[in-house]
């Protein structure tokens, strides 16, 4: 017998993207022989997280909570949970006030796969190729809703070119998502979350809308607010419109 049979089977390197989508509540928590990598704002307790990651720039991220949506995190709590977090919280740029937050390497993914990323998860795929791993699961990435189906051929892409590495892919029952053989290239103009200022950044549409329906409520309140207010002399524009016309009539 050889030395070499002697030596143990490494351990393959094993990571479980969870978004916030329901198959989340299957993914493997419990065996430790996963890597746990969850994003998302959605109100659920992970048993285990490993990474967390929040590639929002803060100014869309309040923008996109600032509205109560079921089910949703508001953005208060939401920071609250990103300063307990106890795991690596990958980001932008560092924030003091989340003590445990890094930066996320855009320029590693990018110059590895181009202009492709179309989502979280999308970055997270590339992450976990360039960090070597021998497997990557998806969990609670459903694109089968119409909002999502930009973000479909990203993450078959890359979960393509991961295949073609060698890399086993495993992906929760009732998914869509189909590991292609020949991946083809996708790119986007706008990559997402890190371009939230284009008028191109398709994930804001609903947030403009809604702002700018907010400001022209503003602006209709304030224009109600300037007719009720009273005129010199405590007097509204009718009385003052008659005053006016009574001191015509006496000239």
């Amino acid at each position: 017998m050889s030395d070499t049979d002697n030596k143990p089977e490494k351990a393959l390197k094993k990571v479980a993207i969870v978004g916030g989508g329901p198959s989340r509540r299957r993914a493997p928590y419990h065996n430790h022989s996963w890597e746990i990598w969850a994003f998302s704002s959605r109100l659920y307790r992970y048993p285990r997280i490993t990474r967390w990651f929040e590639l929002h720039a803060m100014t869309d991220l309040r923008q996109r909570l600032s509205t109560y949506r079921p089910g949703r995190r508001s953005y208060r709590g939401y920071m609250r949970f990103l300063r307990n977090l106890k795991c690596p919280v990958y980001m932008q740029r560092k924030h003091k006030n989340i003590p445990n937050s890094v930066v996320f390497p855009l320029k590693k993914v990018k110059a590895e796969f181009g202009r492709c990323f179309t989502s979280s998860a999308s970055y997270l795929i590339a992450l976990a190729i360039l960090e070597g791993y021998d497997v990557i699961g998806l969990w609670g990435i459903d694109v089968r809703r119409k909002e999502y189906l930009r973000q479909r051929g990203a993450i078959k892409y890359l979960l393509g070119v991961a295949k073609k590495k060698g890399i086993k892919i495993l992906i929760a029952r009732g998914s869509r998502i189909r590991v292609p053989e020949n991946p083809k290239p996708v790119r986007t103009r706008v990559l997402y979350a890190y371009g939230w200022r284009s008028p191109h950044a398709w994930w804001r549409y609903n947030i403009r809308r809604r702002l700018r329906l907010h400001r022209l409520r503003l602006r209709r309140l304030r224009k109600r607010r300037l007719r009720a207010q009273p005129r010199r002399l405590g007097l509204g524009p009718g009385l003052r419109l008659r005053c006016k016309q009574k001191g015509q009539r006496r000239r």
